[in-house]
């Protein structure tokens, strides 16, 4: 499993890359931020709990005094990461929120060289370098400027810090025993609780009823392929890989929101765009074949290895 753990954090980014699709669809039919967040994550909550009632009851425990690890980090990787990046982009341009979110491996990298002392390596800081230049390339931010504002940019620094905790947080949890079921379960019900209010749920309704059996699939499919399978492809990597190294493969997030809108919206690509996607698959690669540390037995990466 080891050896194709770092394609797991990989695709998720592509699961994430792929949300703007739903997004669009549902914000057509009048849903509310809040209420694109709360149906997505509370039908990946029903979803997870039923899997794991049947699969392993014992996936569902939580010991009273690690529930505000795997609540507290649920809440503040996906509740704060999309609260503040909805900001960012009412006051930025899309592309530069992008780029702002898209900045969650440099925190992650130093933040688990601190707590977690993984290593920070030539290879990891050139990975991270380039999977940022190609971030911003790709995001059009060369080709079209950037506008923002205070709170927009406060607002996006801060979607990049929490968006990063998701791998801190999984790792803490990880060293406690928990499984990524688990911590993926509990992520998403924290998100749905806190959103829930403040969804224009009158929406929802009428939207569910005017095409029942589609709708409802449509719906399903936001929660499955824009949180739980995502969540859980880089809580699984993670008891293999390194956060840092976790956090940069994610980036293929907006490599991957570029593809999807050529194909899907016959978005135009620019020649930066192509290159930016090019520099970012370089970092990836950079990355996935570096030696990284032995998650399950906790051994270090040997002195020099990058």
């Amino acid at each position: 499993m080891k050896k194709f753990a770092f394609i797991l954090p990989l695709l998720s980014g592509v699961c994430f890359g792929s949300i703007g699709i739903f997004i669009r669809l549902f914000s057509e039919a009048g849903f509310n931020n809040m209420a694109i967040l709360a149906t997505r994550n509370a039908i990946s909550a029903l979803l997870l709990f039923l899997f794991l009632f049947v699969y392993d009851r014992d996936l569902l425990k939580c010991r009273l005094r690690d529930l505000p690890v795997l609540l507290g980090g649920g809440f503040i990787s996906m509740t704060l990461t999309n609260v503040f990046y909805n900001i960012a982009v009412l006051n930025l341009s899309l592309g530069f929120a992008g780029v702002l979110i898209g900045l969650s491996p440099v925190y992650v990298v130093f933040i688990a060289a601190f707590l977690f002392r993984e290593r920070i390596t030539a290879r990891k800081l050139l990975g991270m370098v380039l999977a940022i230049i190609g971030v911003t390339m790709v995001s059009g931010v060369i080709d079209h400027g950037i506008t923002f504002t205070g709170l927009g940019l406060a607002a996006g620094f801060l979607s990049g810090l929490f968006y990063g905790m998701t791998s801190i947080f999984t790792k803490v949890s990880i060293g406690r025993g928990y499984k990524g079921l688990t911590i993926t379960f509990y992520a998403v019900l924290i998100t749905a609780i806190t959103t829930a209010p403040f969804a224009n749920w009158g929406t929802v309704a009428a939207y569910t009823a005017a095409a029942p059996v589609s709708h409802i699939l449509l719906m399903i499919g936001h929660a499955v392929v824009g949180a739980a399978l995502p969540y859980l492809m880089l809580n699984v990597s993670l008891r293999f890989i390194e956060a840092g190294k976790a956090s940069i493969l994610t980036s293929s997030e907006p490599v991957a929101a570029m593809l999807f809108g050529a194909f899907v919206y016959s978005e135009k690509l620019s020649v930066i765009s192509v290159l930016g996607m090019a520099i970012a698959v370089t970092a990836f690669g950079i990355i996935s074949t570096g030696k990284g540390q032995n998650a399950k037995s906790g051994q270090q990466e040997k002195p020099g290895a990058e």
